[in-house]
């Protein structure tokens, strides 16, 4: 929720608590049509106010429906070089997108995935540990780093490299000319297919467990 959804959030809430009747509410939000407007116990306020809240929060929450997964791993060198070109992305979608950085080795601790996070400035991921590899199995990725994004019945909607800088492991470019990350998004965010082929991920592979 934007700063401007949580502040009218705050004003109805805040209205409804100190409304009484035949008063108008707090900030000009009109709280006549809410279903607890007319109890005066502090009491039973108190109780219903956590209802209250989540209600607001669910009326003015963006309803995500798109899902992007960033398997990545801490000691690999190309998942390390690709966390900027994630942050740019993440920064720009997080809003409109769920992202998550998924660790598929069992290696991976929360407080290493937590320092990779951190080190890398993806604070608009979520960390989501994948010891088991339940994740990566269902959606079938390979190596780190790969990104694959899914709609509201999971179905992938993209699935391949963040960008052109790596052609294949050691070899990379001075320049990366295209980010097929944002270019994909892009093309998710207006409801239209991400054409295919996809470009491979190149990167660590991924030892599946069997």
């Amino acid at each position: 929720m934007n700063i401007k959804k949580t502040f009218l959030a705050f004003q109805i809430v805040a209205g409804w608590w100190g409304h009484q009747p035949g008063q108008p509410a707090v900030g000009g939000v009109s709280t006549a049509h809410l279903p607890f407007s007319n109890i005066k116990m502090n009491i039973k306020k108190i109780l219903l106010l956590p209802i209250l809240v989540i209600a607001v929060n669910s009326c003015f929450s963006q309803n995500k429906k798109i899902n992007v997964y960033a398997f990545v791993s801490e000691d690999c060198p190309i998942s390390i070089y690709m966390a900027p070109s994630l942050k740019s992305v993440a920064e720009q979608y997080a809003t409109k997108i769920n992202f998550y950085l998924v660790f598929p080795l069992a290696t991976s601790t929360r407080k290493t995935a937590a320092l990779f996070k951190t080190q890398h400035k993806l604070s608009s991921f979520i960390i989501k540990l994948d010891s088991t590899q339940a994740i990566t199995k269902k959606l079938g990725a390979v190596v780190t780093p790969e990104v694959i994004i899914t709609g509201a019945d999971d179905a992938i909607l993209y699935k391949g490299r963040i960008n052109d800088a790596y052609q294949e492991p050691g070899k990379r470019r001075h320049i990366y000319t295209g980010n097929d990350l944002d270019v994909a998004l892009q093309k998710v965010a207006q409801g239209e297919d991400v054409p295919k082929p996809w470009k491979k991920a190149v990167g660590c592979f991924i030892t599946i467990k069997k």
